[in-house]
């Protein structure tokens, strides 16, 4: 009898983390794009998930001139601007960009518009 709830409980354990890894997935799967604080997709990690188009999007005030990596999901491309209201310089990303720096973008961002690729 123990040996057959030690079993149970182990398909029971098994059975709950596949589900996890399922929500976990389906989670990543919704998001657009991630925006983080320093490069090589470090630091303070931003998401932006749902419809395309966003419309244009204020990062919250710790991401405002401050990000410095991004990563882009298949069939997306983002304008990322450096003034508000999505005004000012931008540039438009279609891919994971490590390094804004290398763009002379890095820390500039205030404002994102995300749109089909």
């Amino acid at each position: 009898m123990a040996r057959f709830v030690s079993l149970l409980c182990a398909v029971v354990a098994a059975a709950t983390a596949a589900s996890a890894a399922a929500i976990q997935a389906q989670e990543r799967d919704s998001i657009l794009a991630a925006f983080f604080i320093d490069i090589d997709f470090g630091g303070q990690e931003l998401t932006v998930g749902g419809d395309l188009p966003t419309g244009c999007l204020t990062p919250p005030p710790v991401f405002d001139g401050s990000v410095s990596s991004v990563q882009i999901s298949t069939g997306v491309k983002c304008t990322l601007w450096s003034g508000t209201e999505c005004t000012g310089g931008s540039i438009t990303l279609a891919a994971d960009t490590p390094d804004l720096r290398a763009l002379g973008f890095n820390d500039l961002m205030l404002s994102v518009e995300c749109l089909p690729n």
